[in-house]
C-alpha cells in the first residue's frame, strides 16, 4: 500500500515537471526532477525490498530454530 501512494506520488510530481519543462526556457532542470524522482522511488522501493527481505529470513531462521527445539524436547 505504501509503495501505490509512493508510485502515485512519483507520477504526479514527475509529469508536473516534464509538463513545465515544455513551457520552460532552460528544461533541464525540471528534466533533472522528473527523472530524478524516479531514481528516488526506485531506491526506496529497492531498500525497503532488502528490509522485507531480511525480515522474512529472520523469521523464517527463529521458526526452524523454535522447531528444532521443540524435536529435541
Amino acid at each position: 500500500m505504501k509503495t501505490a501512494l509512493y508510485f502515485i506520488i512519483t507520477c504526479f510530481i514527475s509529469t508536473g515537471a516534464l509538463l513545465g519543462a515544455t513551457n520552460a526556457k532552460n528544461p533541464f532542470p525540471l528534466f533533472g526532477i522528473a527523472f530524478g524522482i524516479w531514481v528516488l522511488f526506485i531506491w526506496g522501493y529497492t531498500r525497503r525490498s532488502k528490509i522485507e527481505a531480511e525480515k522474512r529470513s529472520r523469521e523464517r531462521r527463529f521458526e526452524e530454530h523454535m522447531r528444532d527445539r521443540l524435536r529435541k524436547n
